[in-house]
């Protein structure tokens, strides 16, 4: 009986494993017995888990986000083009008119210098309505989304508890919205390269910003309770929306006649007025951290709920 050694290598004669062959003659018959010696495998690296959920609610975004970033950006450069013809028509009469203070949120007695028509076309309160629209649409999906596609389950099945994943998507929802606010933020900036003397006043600028961020965190929280119990992004996600859409009709209807302004203060947007801190620079401060307390609220109750509920089978 012998002992040989053959080195066996791939197509392209890379060696990956030796075989050992045992030879023995018995009776004029030749029997081969074979071990092989498999090359050692690489244990792959762990994939990192921190705020993986939070990245997996953004990217899940995507389509929202990128629409609100395109109009945001979009709007605001569109003013710039349009403004040296519009600062030569008199419209004093019109932006004055009840009708156009109720349906942009604000009065507005002349129409003088950009930073008016900043106010007027893009800072109004058509700016909650559509881009708070967006965040609260994020919002109530973000949760029913992961339950549709399965991936809520095999999130929880490692170590991830409810309430970190709640609060990671949640995080994930409001980092949507400041990504919006700052996209529209820079192209404000770009209209004042492209525009000579644009009378923008950067400090009430940022301030009329962060109180549409106090809007858009209400509106994340609205979304977030939502997104808890309703198990159809689309649903949770057309309902959050809807509840924007109606807060815009109470404001609206509010400030057209005097018989229905008590219903002002029970809606979202009378405690966001933006034309106020941009044009007039003057803001009630306790307005914002109104909606950031609903926000609040709302976003804990859904934790609250999203903690207890069972989940569909899919």
């Amino acid at each position: 009986m012998g002992l040989k050694l053959v080195r066996i290598g791939d197509r392209q004669g890379r060696p990956y494993h030796i075989r050992s062959t045992h030879v023995a003659e018995i009776q004029g018959d030749v029997t081969m017995t074979t071990t092989t010696m498999p090359k050692s495998v690489p244990v792959p690296k762990k994939r990192a888990e921190a705020l993986a959920v939070m990245m997996r609610t953004i990217i899940n975004a995507k389509t929202p986000l990128s629409i609100g970033c395109f109009y945001g950006a979009l709007i605001a450069l569109l003013l710039a083009g349009l403004y040296p013809a519009i600062s030569q028509a008199n419209l004093g009469a019109y932006i004055s008119s009840s009708l156009i203070s109720g349906l942009i949120g604000g009065h507005i007695t002349s129409f003088s210098g950009f930073t008016v028509f900043l106010g007027l076309e893009l800072y109004s309160s058509f700016y909650g309505l559509l881009f708070g629209g967006i965040v609260a649409w994020i919002g109530g999906a973000a949760l029913p989304l992961t339950i549709e596609n399965g991936t809520l389950d095999l999130a929880l099945s490692r170590p991830i508890s409810r309430t970190r994943y709640y609060l990671e998507s949640w995080i994930g929802v409001l980092i949507c919205g400041a990504i919006i606010g700052l996209v529209t933020v820079l192209a404000v900036w770009i209209d004042t390269l492209l525009l000579k003397n644009a009378d923008i006043n950067w400090q009430w600028l940022w301030i009329t910003q962060f109180v549409q961020w106090a809007f858009f965190f209400f509106a994340a929280g609205l979304g977030m309770l939502l997104g808890s119990f309703i198990n159809a992004g689309r649903a949770a996600g057309g309902t959050a929306l809807g509840i924007i859409a109606l807060g815009y009709l109470i404001n609206t209807l509010g400030a057209l006649t005097d018989q229905f302004k008590w219903l002002l203060k029970i809606g979202p947007f009378y405690y966001a007025p933006s034309i106020d801190p941009l044009v007039f620079h003057q803001l009630t401060w306790w307005h914002p951290l109104v909606l950031v307390g609903a926000g609040l609220v709302c976003g804990i109750a859904g934790l609250v709920v999203f903690i207890k509920r069972d989940f569909p089978a899919v």
